[in-house]
């Protein structure tokens, strides 16, 4: 794995910054920062180890090469976070192991893994998570879980058109919070639209979640009004059903829509995950 070589930008949503619901704008300094360089440790010589095959789930086609604003979207139980990637590790599998400031290590695990060079997701299931609040231990048998998502910002916008997505790709939504559930880990499906316009980048299109038999949505109608913004539905800063939507560069004029959320079910149990499409 080549040293990533990752350079800042300048974001457009400060007010953004201030919320995150206990983890939104880490590492989303306004201040131009030195380029930094990240290897994947050796097996045996400390950061993250080598992790065995069999504790992963999925693959990537590519590893993901950042482009000159590369940006991460991260959800988990207390919180979220979400701008621009300093810094990145990818392991061999396939996994980031670290995003800017958030690192996992130890003996981890990473499911649904995908990605190409475009954009790399998945899901930390297991192992220590280390991040500028503390660290805490995944032990991957229950539903504490990390779900991440790496796309490059577009360097402008298309001035208008209408875009086709694709079914999507999703890690397993994980119970966050609220209700009864009996179930650690759901199934997630769902769709988008992408139009670029005079307002930005507008997207429609839900993602439907079903575990432990009850289900219930995230909406993704939003607009990114920057390459850089991230539009906000629902009430996903304050632990409600919403998402955060970002548009990214999936090269060849196709485009990604990417999304954190987090849905609320008809039980009151609230999901969280990550979901990808790419349009055209």
């Amino acid at each position: 794995m080549k040293n990533k070589l990752l350079l800042p930008s300048l974001l457009s949503i400060a007010l953004l910054q201030a919320c995150g619901g206990g983890g939104g704008g880490d590492g989303d300094g306004g201040a131009s920062i030195a380029p930094v360089g990240v290897a994947e440790p050796a097996p045996g010589s400390g950061g993250t180890p080598a992790t065995p095959a069999s504790a992963n789930t999925g693959a990537v086609s590519a590893p993901f090469v950042a482009g000159t604003t590369p940006r991460y979207q991260l959800t988990f139980p207390d919180g979220q976070s979400f701008g621009r990637l300093d810094s990145f590790v990818q392991a061999s599998s396939g996994a980031m192991t670290t995003l800017g400031g958030t690192v996992l290590s130890g003996d981890s695990a990473s499911k649904e893994i995908a990605g190409d060079a475009t954009f790399a997701m998945g899901r930390w299931a297991k192992g220590t998570v280390t991040r500028s609040s503390g660290a805490e231990t995944l032990t991957g048998t229950d539903n504490r879980a990390y779900h991440y998502l790496a796309v490059n910002a577009l360097a402008a916008f298309p001035a208008s058109g209408a875009k086709t997505c694709d079914a999507g790709v999703f890690t397993a939504p994980t119970y966050a919070s609220g209700g009864t559930s009996t179930s650690a880990t759901g199934t997630a499906s769902g769709s988008a639209s992408l139009v670029f316009g005079a307002s930005g980048a507008a997207v429609t299109g839900v993602v439907n979640v079903t575990a432990a038999g009850a289900s219930g949505s995230a909406s993704l109608n939003g607009t990114a009004q920057g390459v850089n913004s991230v539009a906000i539905t629902g009430a996903y800063l304050s632990s409600g059903a919403g998402a955060a939507i970002q548009i990214g560069d999936a090269g060849n004029d196709a485009y990604i829509v990417a999304a954190t959320y987090s849905a609320v079910l008809a039980n009151g149990a609230r999901y969280i995950g990550v979901a990808k499409f790419r349009c055209v």
